[in-house]
């Protein structure tokens, strides 16, 4: 009887949180990661000979075992509209070009010139001034790319993250970096019902958001080389925009994929299906 109890939990425990195996188009096996999911851009994920961890790539899809598909806009200036453009990701684990300091001993420059991207604790010269910024090391963080050569963040776009179960995902949390500019960063969740519902970061609003880096006095550290969290309790989301209104980078994403109901009862039917195996083995 125990043995029965302690198989049926490990066998759920396992499935849900390891994820379910299924075949992608090439035959290959893939894991579809299910339960509480945290997405921060450093997960080795798609055709490993063309890591996009080391570059700029389009990475619209490679995060699709995690139920999560993405998209970008910028903002053109000149025809006054938004455009399509590639995410790309960006190492936040850097040095500032020029006089600069890095606690952590980073070596890697921060490229493109975006050293108001830079994470941990350091410090770098700008117009005849010290920027003293202290965050936890963030790795790669996502962006919307300017342009083409180095990694560059755009100055003002949408970056918009589909979540492909059926009935959305229970979303929770959301970490933004270097919000340097005088405007709010919105955020507008669709959900599997059809309503949606749009919020902005700004003083008066009911965005839980806690920030998270300093100067090196202990002072709140907002603009350039900045880190927020921003918790949010929504349940079946099925579509999230996050508008920057100028440079910015995505260091994270939290959320829960709800099993469906079949995928539910498939899961039960395995658990099942493990337990009988076990008892077979044991008899």
């Amino acid at each position: 009887m125990h043995l029965k109890k302690l198989s049926i939990a490990a066998a759920i425990a396992v499935t849900t949180t390891i994820g379910t195996v299924s075949l992608n188009p090439s035959g290959a096996a893939a894991v579809n990661f299910t339960g509480k999911i945290k997405v921060d851009f450093d997960e080795n994920v798609g055709d490993t000979s063309k890591n996009p961890l080391d570059g700029g790539q389009e990475l619209d899809n490679l995060w699709a075992d995690y139920g999560l598909k993405m998209d970008a806009q910028k903002w053109d200036k000149k025809n006054k509209k938004y455009e399509k453009a590639e995410l790309w990701l960006y190492n936040s684990n850097c040095i500032a070009p020029g006089e600069a300091e890095s606690t952590n001993k980073f070596t890697e420059p921060c490229t493109g010139g975006d050293r108001d991207l830079a994470t941990g604790k350091g410090k770098y010269k700008k117009n005849g001034k010290w920027y003293k910024y202290n965050s936890d090391p963030q790795e790669k963080v996502l962006i919307i790319q300017e342009h083409g050569g180095d990694p560059d963040d755009a100055v003002r776009g949408i970056i918009t993250f589909d979540f492909t179960d059926e009935l959305g995902v229970d979303f929770h949390e959301i970490g933004l970096l270097d919000l340097d500019e005088p405007e709010h960063p919105k955020f507008k969740f669709y959900f599997a019902n059809g309503t949606e519902s749009e919020l902005l970061d700004s003083n008066d609003s009911e965005v839980d958001v806690t920030l998270l880096s300093t100067k090196w006095n202990g002072n709140p550290l907002k603009k350039d080389n900045s880190l927020r969290k921003y918790n949010f309790n929504f349940k079946d989301v099925k579509k999230l925009e996050v508008s920057l209104p100028g440079s910015g980078a995505v260091t994270h994403l939290k959320y829960t994929r709800v099993p469906e109901p079949t995928s539910a009862l498939g899961l039960l039917v395995g658990a099942f299906g493990m337990v009988s195996f076990i008892k077979r083995k044991a008899s």
